[in-house]
């Protein structure tokens, strides 16, 4: 059995609880043992980096230092912000020993950092730990018929020198884990761009216009739902739709699902354990299309940044 270290979020016991819920059923079919770190602390992602460097790296730092106490090769976390703060403040205080300690002495009594645990986002965890060859050994309820567009965001491919995983432009690893699990993933340009999650209280109305934007591309790509995997674009994209209905005129009544509730249902649970009740716009018009036979739209030109990123996963 594999154990891996397991970093929640302020929002798994909460608003993406049917993510945290579905990765733990797919960790199971996996035979992966989900450690969470004793004792964790919110990682300041929303606003401790506005206030001071040292809060805003001594939050991630002690969840680090508590995560070395597991002795696990991997922490796995389910939120982007999270782990991209994670991420970003482990390689700054590898980098720089002097930092590290400076730092860690805001810590001390919770131990000192040696740098010994890998940061990885559960995406990247399935793509490069478990693989695609076993993704698809796991299913049992193909999802053929099902169309989806997949949305990275932001922060699971940015920055590159910072995750060195997939491309920063146009990422495919969710793309070919979704076609493992049986659905057809759609050709859609805005995998990457912002929904405007850091402006979720402060500005509305620019998350209703990025969003939005995500909501028609995927709209015309012929996708019946977006799949994602951080809990702020799932609320922005989902929780605020009826908002971005009325400001763009139009219903999109576009589900966002995320990766890990595909995996689950693909993998033999059943929908009520997917936990449907959670989400604002319904996803079971969406999954009804599960077993369709798929219609093969006109072949549109790939654009450039496709064509380049082609190369850079495998």
């Amino acid at each position: 059995m594999t154990k891996l270290t397991y970093f929640p979020g302020c929002s798994a016991h909460g608003t993406s609880e049917e993510f945290d819920s579905t990765l733990k059923l797919v960790m199971k079919s996996f035979d992966v043992q989900m450690e969470e770190i004793p004792d964790w602390n919110c990682c300041g992602a929303t606003s401790a980096h506005v206030m001071t460097e040292n809060l805003a790296m001594a939050l991630p730092m002690r969840n680090l230092v508590l995560a070395e106490r597991l002795k696990n090769k991997t922490m796995g976390i389910a939120c982007a912000s999270c782990y991209s703060r994670m991420k970003t403040t482990k390689a700054e205080i590898d980098a720089n020993p002097e930092l590290a300690q400076k730092i860690n002495s805001t810590i001390v009594e919770e131990g000192e950092y040696h740098g010994d645990v890998d940061v990885k986002s559960m995406l990247q965890f399935f793509y490069e730990d478990i693989g695609l060859e076993t993704i698809q050994s796991k299913v049992t309820y193909p999802l053929k018929g099902l169309k989806v567009a997949c949305y990275y965001g932001c922060l699971l491919t940015r920055p590159a020198a910072i995750t060195r995983f997939d491309s920063p432009e146009y990422p495919m690893s969710m793309d070919r884990i979704m076609a493992a699990l049986g659905a057809t993933p759609t050709e859609f340009d805005f995998k990457t761009e912002c929904c405007g999650a850091s402006f979720s209280i402060s500005d509305t109305e620019i998350v209703l216009s990025l969003s939005g934007n995500i909501l028609e591309m995927a709209q015309e790509s012929g996708a019946h739902a977006i799949v994602v995997a951080c809990p702020l674009c799932q609320s922005n994209l989902d929780m605020r739709q009826p908002d971005i209905d009325k400001l763009a005129g139009k219903k999109y009544n576009t589900p966002v699902l995320y990766l890990t509730q595909l995996m689950a249902l693909a993998f033999g649970s059943p929908v009520k354990d997917l936990k449907p009740s959670k989400h604002i716009i319904s996803i079971e018009p969406a999954l009804a299309h599960i077993g369709e036979e798929i219609e093969i739209p006109q072949k549109k030109a790939k654009p450039k940044k496709a064509v380049a990123a082609e190369s850079e996963v495998n």
